[in-house]
């Protein structure tokens, strides 16, 4: 007797379950986010289309920018030591 109990209880549960697995959740905290606040899919940029999915970048984007980063990067130490060895060769002359 006990094994058809449990047995009937494992059949009833599994036509419940599921049932109530269908329906998706209310959050509480849903907010209306306007929409110029949101990340574009796409931005043009002077290095090239920058390429979005929910919010993150894709790996050529990813890539882009590196790139962009590592060229002004290196500008800027290019900037700063060029420009004491020009003075000292004026102090020379």
């Amino acid at each position: 007797m006990k094994l058809s109990y449990m047995a009937l209880v494992a059949i009833l549960a599994s036509t419940v379950v599921p049932a109530f697995a269908q329906e998706l959740p209310k959050h509480k905290y849903s907010a209306n986010v306007p929409s110029y606040i949101l990340t574009p899919d796409t931005v043009q940029t002077r290095i090239g289309t920058l390429k979005f999915f929910d919010g993150l970048p894709d790996k050529e984007t990813v890539e882009k920018v590196y790139d962009q980063l590592d060229f002004g990067r290196g500008l800027k130490l290019s900037c700063r030591v060029c420009r004491p060895h020009q003075f000292t060769g004026y102090a020379r002359a």
